[in-house]
């Protein structure tokens, strides 16, 4: 993993399907905050029924306020897109915490998670493209391992800036992120 000269770096952070990358978002994300970092963005929770993936939450990382995202139950005034039903207004309501967070100036954003309808131009692609014109040091987007190559392609992300869920514990990722909002930091503290 190494930092890129943008103005930004984000990461990819992947692993299989159920294969615990919301979870180790949510690890990481309480240790950025123990190192004082401002943290914004969402992570999206699933739910299960009888062992099979049933519906996802979108939580807001600052407040942990939650609005139901996504049912494989159908959902009136709902969208379906392949196996499940979506909810425009979990969509609205991700892009305003996302512009709510941008005027706290975080540290770091996340976006659980980067899929098919982004790379359609659906899903969170405006909420991606306000992200990368924007100032944010470090950004973490969820990306499952088969969709990573093409995540990588679109949005020209370096394929240093992955990390693998199996191959990298939180403790560490937490660590290199300080390092890059501290280098930021010195960088901007330099310009002023």
């Amino acid at each position: 993993m190494s930092e890129t000269t943008q103005q930004h770096t984000i990461f990819l952070v992947t692993g299989s399907v159920q294969g615990g990358k919301t979870t180790f978002l949510s690890e990481l994300v309480g240790l950025l905050k123990k190192r004082e970092l401002k943290v914004g963005g969402f992570l999206s929770p699933g739910s299960f029924d009888s062992g099979e993936r049933s519906g996802f939450n979108l939580k807001n990382i600052e407040n942990g306020m939650q609005i139901p995202m996504a049912s494989s139950q159908e959902t009136s005034k709902w969208i379906k897109y392949r196996r499940f039903w979506f909810n425009p207004d979990a969509f609205k309501q991700g892009f305003e915490w996302i512009q709510a967070c941008l005027l706290q100036k975080p540290h770091v954003v996340v976006i659980d998670e980067v899929g098919p309808m982004e790379l359609e131009g659906s899903g969170w692609s405006e909420t991606l493209e306000t992200l990368r014109t924007s100032s944010v040091p470090v950004q973490l987007w969820s990306v499952r391992e088969r969709l990573l190559n093409e995540v990588i392609e679109r949005w020209d992300i370096p394929f240093e800036n992955v990390i693998r869920i199996e191959e990298v514990e939180a403790i560490g990722a937490a660590e290199l992120i300080s390092g890059i909002v501290q280098k930021d930091n010195r960088e901007s503290n330099h310009e002023q």
